[in-house]
């Protein structure tokens, strides 16, 4: 049977077995050289140029399909096979995610929502002791008892100690906080993340120590001078002016402590200027309470310097050593 045009194939040229191009002149006894990659049998005479190896039937695929091992390997170098001017690239790493913050923790978060929830329940079920407490500081000044004087009752009392305790859990969520914001991030790496809320719980305890260390301190102060009515009246305007600062700082405090790491620095000016303002008022108060018992300004200086910073200036050189 004749075949029609259709289905005649041209004769395709031989192609080199260097250049690949058509007509060219054969090389004879050709042997590879040392820059070879692979040399196969397989592959000897066999046209590349040819379009019967477009398919996946073609001779140079067997190998493959077959699993058929070269017959023959040779090495070279990267400079024979890519040029003399090619360097050698290192592969792209990705970095990886640095760890996250010690105040982002779930746990910490948690108990920190725990905390807010405790505060707002105090702040619902005492607004008359917040009212009293509140309206005592546009009271007048001019006697030094605007804080010392109790206004009676044991609810009173109860709320200020309530007050107390939770001020000595947001001292600890304020150390985490503060100290997650100027700590190394490779430090941060090396320490677990449940140990955010062992650490704000060991602030709040070595808090109470101080309280304790003050507490005792004053009152063996007050047995010695025989003085013990001042010292009651000294401490009740400590604890007073505890529970007015708690009950400010605390709300920018929470939102501070919830927000991500880099951001917040509105709420901490906010903390840092009531925290100011609280001390400043405590100084002012527990003065006159001194200048009102005609006690010298010099006793006023040995209280501050022996019971308010000696005890925390201790504890800091401790923290940091």
């Amino acid at each position: 049977m004749n075949s029609s045009p259709a289905h005649t194939q041209p004769a395709v040229p031989a192609a080199d077995s260097v250049s690949g191009t058509p007509d060219a002149p054969a090389r004879t006894g050709y042997v590879p050289g040392p820059d070879t990659l692979r040399a196969e049998t397989a592959f000897a005479g066999t046209n590349f140029a040819n379009p019967a190896f477009a398919d996946g039937s073609s001779a140079p695929f067997s190998v493959a399909a077959t699993g058929a091992a070269p017959s023959e390997w040779r090495d070279t170098t990267s400079a024979a096979i890519f040029g003399a001017q090619s360097t050698l690239a290192e592969p792209a790493r990705i970095p990886l995610a640095p760890p996250p913050p010690l105040a982002e923790n779930a746990v910490f978060q948690s108990f920190v929502l725990l905390l807010a929830a405790t505060y707002a329940m105090l702040l619902y079920r005492n607004l008359g002791d917040v009212r009293t407490l509140l309206g005592r500081i546009s009271r007048d000044a001019a006697t030094g008892k605007r804080f010392s004087e109790d206004p009676g009752g044991s609810g009173y009392s109860r709320f200020l100690n309530i007050a107390t305790a939770i001020g000595l859990l947001f001292l600890g969520v304020a150390a985490v906080k503060y100290g997650d914001t100027l700590m190394p991030g490779r430090l941060a790496a090396s320490i677990p993340q449940g140990a955010a809320l062992i650490f704000s719980l060991l602030v709040s305890l070595a808090s109470l120590g101080i309280a304790a260390y003050q507490t005792i301190a004053v009152r063996l102060a007050g047995a010695l001078t025989l003085s013990q009515p001042f010292i009651a009246q000294l401490m009740l305007l400590k604890r007073t002016c505890f529970a007015l600062g708690m009950i400010l700082i605390s709300p920018p405090l929470l939102l501070f402590a919830l927000c991500p790491q880099g951001t917040g620095g509105v709420w901490f000016c906010i903390i840092a200027v009531e925290l100011a303002a609280a001390a400043a008022l405590y100084l002012k108060e527990t003065l006159n309470l001194f200048l009102s018992k005609k006690v010298s300004i010099l006793h006023w200086f040995l209280y501050l310097c022996t019971v308010e910073v000696f005890p925390v200036s201790l504890l800091w050189l401790l923290a940091v050593r």
